[in-house]
C-alpha cells in the first residue's frame, strides 16, 4: 500500500506539472518571424537592385506581356516605398515592397497593379496586398539600366573584342562601373545571368520621370 500510495502521487504530481506546462504554453505569445532585409536578386520576375544610398531599382518581366520597372527609396531595412515608371501611356502606381524572413524572398505591393499595360491577365489579385516573390538568384546589383542603343557589345572583359551583344531594352544590372563602362550583368531567359561589359554611353538609368 505504501508504494502504491506513493506511485500515485507521483502520478498525481506528473499530471499536474503537465497541465501547468500546457496551460502556460498556452498562454504564451505566439512567437513572431522577423523580417529579412532587402537585399539585390532575382525574385521570380522581378530583377531587385539597392545601392548604398537607399535608392531601389526593380524591373517586372512575367510571361513577356507583362513588363514594367519600379523606382523608390529604403524607408527602412525591410521595407521600400516604390512607385511604378512606365511610357506615360497609363498613371504610375504607388505601392510597397518589402522583405521577407532571411531574405529569401519579397512582397511587392501595387494596388490596381493588374490594370497596367499588359498584366490584366497575368498579375493575380494579389498584387493589390502582397504578391510573394521568392529569390532565385542572388544579385550584386547597385542600379539598373537598359540599352538605349539598337544593340551594344557585351564583352568578357573591358579589353574583349567582344561577340555577343544586348538590344535596346535589355535590362541589365549594374556591378561596377567606370568612366566609360559598365560591368553588368544580363539575365537570359532561362534565368541564368551572364557577365560581361558595355559602353556606359549605351544605357540609360531606371530612374522615375
Amino acid at each position: 500500500m505504501k508504494n502504491m500510495r506513493g506511485m500515485t502521487g507521483a502520478l498525481w504530481f506528473a499530471g499536474a506539472a503537465l497541465v501547468f506546462a500546457t496551460g502556460a504554453q498556452a498562454g504564451a505569445p505566439a512567437s513572431t518571424t522577423k523580417a529579412g532585409e532587402l537585399r539585390p536578386g532575382l525574385y521570380e520576375g522581378l530583377m531587385l537592385a539597392l545601392d548604398g544610398g537607399g535608392a531601389v531599382n526593380g524591373s517586372f518581366a512575367q510571361q513577356g506581356s507583362c513588363t514594367f520597372q519600379i523606382t523608390g527609396r529604403l524607408s527602412s531595412r525591410s521595407v521600400a516605398v516604390v512607385r511604378t515608371v512606365g511610357d506615360g501611356s497609363a498613371p504610375a502606381i504607388e505601392g510597397r515592397l518589402s522583405a521577407g524572413p532571411g531574405s529569401t524572398s519579397v512582397s511587392l505591393i501595387l494596388p490596381g497593379g493588374q490594370q497596367l499595360p499588359g498584366c490584366g491577365n497575368v498579375l493575380p489579385p494579389l498584387i493589390d496586398k502582397g504578391l510573394d516573390l521568392d529569390l532565385t538568384q542572388k544579385g550584386t546589383w547597385s542600379r539598373l539600366v537598359h540599352v538605349a542603343a539598337d544593340k551594344t557589345l557585351l564583352r568578357k572583359s573591358p579589353a574583349d573584342a567582344g561577340r555577343a551583344y544586348v538590344v535596346r531594352g535589355d535590362v541589365l544590372g549594374v556591378v561596377s562601373e567606370s568612366a566609360d563602362l559598365l560591368e553588368v550583368d544580363f539575365v537570359n531567359g532561362k534565368g541564368r545571368a551572364v557577365r560581361g561589359w558595355i559602353a556606359a554611353k549605351d544605357a540609360k538609368a531606371i530612374r522615375a520621370p
